[in-house]
């Protein structure tokens, strides 16, 4: 499973794909400075200014932007026509799905860490206040983990639509949609409940205000999701190819 994984990691540097994370990455940095610009009195010291980049990556951005790479990946098999070949290898479909997914949560906190790197030299552009390495660190920390936790929030729809040749911008789509609404979830108690919002909780994210999660209820709710997930993954199937032998068993008859 990890050789998989390690393979399908080297993999990454050959798509495309993964450019598009770096520039949303970029993005949500520029959205998020922008953002400041329009807003009063605010005193924009590393913390606020990294959990508003944090904020808009979990709702604007990065569900849909994870969905898509891992989506791409899994359908540049098929579209490749190398899928079929992997499998006679043979190499359950669950399997390099599995292996996939690995690779794609490290391309996660590549990310987050690409994010991190464009907040502070955008900070620093700035000239905001309040600068600390501890607060450096923090912003790092965050921002993995807020990243790991949220693509553990869409990894059922990922799971889900990787099955189905096809479909993954269908994922994407939802994936934007689902990161969007934790937006209102959040805003009216729901966080601790809501997949996507569940990891501001255990990042002890602080976005202007004292806010009160329930640790045990947020990390509950991850853990179903990553607990579907695995099922779902264990009852993996590639769709396409057992939808093609079957049209050819109706036309043998």
């Amino acid at each position: 499973m990890l050789k998989i994984a390690k393979t399908e990691f080297y993999k990454l540097k050959r798509y495309s794909v993964v450019w598009i994370g770096v520039a949303t990455m970029l993005t949500v940095v520029l959205l998020t400075r922008f953002m400041a610009t329009a807003s009063d009195g605010a005193v924009h010291t590393l913390e606020y200014f990294s959990n508003s980049v944090i904020w808009n990556n979990f709702s604007l951005i990065f569900p849909a932007t994870i969905t898509l790479i891992a989506g791409y990946i899994i359908e540049r098999e098929r579209v490749d026509d190398t899928l079929k070949n992997i499998l006679t290898i043979p190499i359950p479909f669950r399997k390099l799905l599995a292996g996939k997914l690995i690779a794609v949560g490290g391309l996660a906190i590549i990310l987050a860490a690409i994010e991190f790197v464009f907040t502070m030299i955008i900070f620093f552009i700035s000239r905001f206040p309040g600068f600390s390495f501890a607060g450096m660190i923090l912003a790092l920390v965050r921002m993995i983990g807020m990243n790991l936790f949220v693509y553990v929030a869409v990894l059922p729809i990922i799971v889900f639509t990787g099955q189905r040749a096809g479909s993954f911008m269908a994922g994407v789509g939802f994936s934007f949609f689902y990161g969007f609404v934790g937006t209102f979830a959040s805003g009216h108690g729901l966080g601790n409940i809501y997949p996507v919002t569940a990891g501001l909780g255990l990042i002890n994210y602080q976005g202007g205000e004292t806010a009160a999660y329930n640790i045990f209820l947020s990390t509950g709710i991850l853990l179903l999701m990553f607990t579907i997930s695995t099922v779902m993954l264990l009852f993996a199937e590639n769709k396409a190819s057992i939808t093609k032998t079957n049209q050819k068993v109706k036309k043998n008859r």
